[in-house]
């Protein structure tokens, strides 16, 4: 049986960058919330898809746009969902 997924539209920032993009929430029963997934979350990396950088830091990056990046968990300062996007 295949893993199912929920896409969640986020905000990521570190001290260099900052980037809009999509993470794969596995859908579990019962369901958990997203926060509670982020401070469970198991890898050194987060991944990322239809990933936007967005200012911050080194700005010659600002408004790449890359199907996925990966980002050390342990340098994010901030994340959150955005809504509506």
């Amino acid at each position: 049986m295949s893993q199912q997924f929920q896409r969640v539209r986020v905000l990521v920032e570190t001290s260099q960058r900052a980037f809009r993009g999509v993470v794969h929430q596995p859908l579990n029963d019962p369901p958990q919330r997203f926060s509670d997934y982020i401070n469970t979350y198991p890898h050194a990396f987060l991944s990322l898809s239809e990933v936007q950088v967005t200012e911050r830091g080194q700005h010659y990056r600002v408004g790449d746009k890359q199907d996925f990046a990966a980002v050390s968990v342990a340098a994010i300062t901030y994340i959150t969902v955005l809504k509506g996007e």
